[in-house]
């Protein structure tokens, strides 16, 4: 293939950058230019809002940050696009789950500015693909099947199919379009599965093909005894077949002496490695009003366990392993004594391989800003 001809394929591929052929001299530097072909790098997104009328959003900024350098830089904000990004339902100072990432795309639901969304938005809307070059282009792909505003989406690791839950005549679903024109792919009713439960998180393992799930219950006045029995982690072919639920004996994990679990919730999946394994979230506790999160692989095979040990357990949210499996990025909130909407939050990067693990970013929210941090993900490879 001619190198000028590869070019111009590479860049129908990212639909936000003109085709053009260059020469092989410029091709050359481009191919191997170490901000293109950089290693995994972490989106995270700056949510602000107004302090005068709440919740009223004012912008969401998006930053890449290089794990090795620790430096960031701005790639999307709909400050002055045509578009609202709207945040997780019944969360308003929160983005992150209702914009997700993967490879070199990322995606969000979200609204056109057009439509005068207005200070709030609490809708549903559609899904877009956004720009990640600093231009703040943007496309819609589908408007959201659903009689409800989002709660999170999720997509696969090559970033061709993008999945949600909705409701429908008071029935749960899950649906998966594709991402180039949104075609709906698969329709999965669940509502037997749910009852009265939502799922704390959701979204696909390495392999592209199983979608997972973990249930959790909420008002005791609003939930049913057969759904507590629902409770716990589910994975599902993406067509609704093959759907398993993992026992206790696998996600549990056995806490020692002098600890017991600090939640009636169980267990959360955070996503699967690469080599088949399982990453686990969950918390404990030794004493009056301290909740330690922990972290800890299961391997489905062999049945075995093990913690992922972490510098700090208090404060902990965000949890986002990369595709490779190479990080784990999450982050820590510190309340400020000083008032109760005052504090400052860290984004922290763990490498896997190595057990190196440090701060690369801080958030200071005191006095208090109007601003909200939350992992995207992760992005290259």
């Amino acid at each position: 293939m001619h190198f000028s001809r590869y070019l111009t394929i590479f860049n129908k591929k990212h639909r936000f950058r003109t085709m053009q052929k260059v020469p092989f001299a410029i091709f050359w530097l481009i191919l191997f230019s170490p901000d293109l072909w950089a290693a995994e790098k972490l989106l995270y997104a700056i949510r602000h809002e107004s302090f005068q009328r709440y919740p009223d959003i004012v912008n969401t900024k998006i930053f890449s940050l290089d794990p090795e350098r620790s430096k960031s830089r701005l790639i999307f904000s709909d400050e002055k696009a045509g578009v609202m990004l709207l945040p997780k339902r019944g969360m308003p100072g929160h983005p992150g789950d209702a914009l997700i990432c993967s490879k070199n795309r990322i995606f969000a639901h979200a609204v056109e500015k057009r439509f005068n969304p207005g200070r709030w938005y609490p809708y549903k809307a559609s899904i877009f693909e956004l720009s990640t070059d600093g231009s703040n282009k943007f496309r819609e792909i589908l408007n959201v099947i659903g009689e409800q505003s989002l709660a999170e989406i999720f997509v696969d690791s090559a970033g061709t199919k993008i999945g949600y839950i909705n409701y429908l005549n008071q029935k749960t679903f899950i649906f998966i379009h594709e991402t180039e024109a949104g075609k709906l792919l698969h329709k999965i009713d669940l509502s037997k599965v749910f009852l009265d439960c939502f799922a704390s998180i959701v979204g696909w393992l390495p392999d592209g093909n199983r979608l997972f799930f973990t249930l959790d219950t909420g008002d005791v006045h609003m939930t049913s005894e057969d759904s507590y029995k629902q409770r716990g982690t589910y994975l599902i072919n993406e067509d609704g077949t093959g759907l398993v639920k993992l026992s206790e004996g696998l996600t549990l994990y056995p806490l020692g002496k002098g600890f017991w679990r600090a939640t009636d919730s169980p267990p959360r999946l955070m996503g699967g490695l690469p080599d088949g394994t399982y990453i686990f979230r969950d918390a404990k506790s030794r004493g009056y009003r301290e909740i330690l999160s922990f972290i800890y692989k299961v391997n489905p095979i062999n049945k075995s366990q093990k913690e992922i040990p972490l510098k700090i357990s208090e404060g902990l949210n965000w949890f986002k392993v990369s595709p490779t499996g190479q990080y784990m990025a999450f982050t820590e909130k510190i309340s400020s004594k000083k008032g109760l909407f005052e504090w400052v939050e860290y984004i922290w990067i763990k490498d896997l391989a190595s057990g190196e693990e440090n701060r690369v970013f801080i958030l200071d929210n005191t006095p208090f800003k109007g601003h909200y941090l939350g992992l995207v993900g992760w992005i290259g490879n």
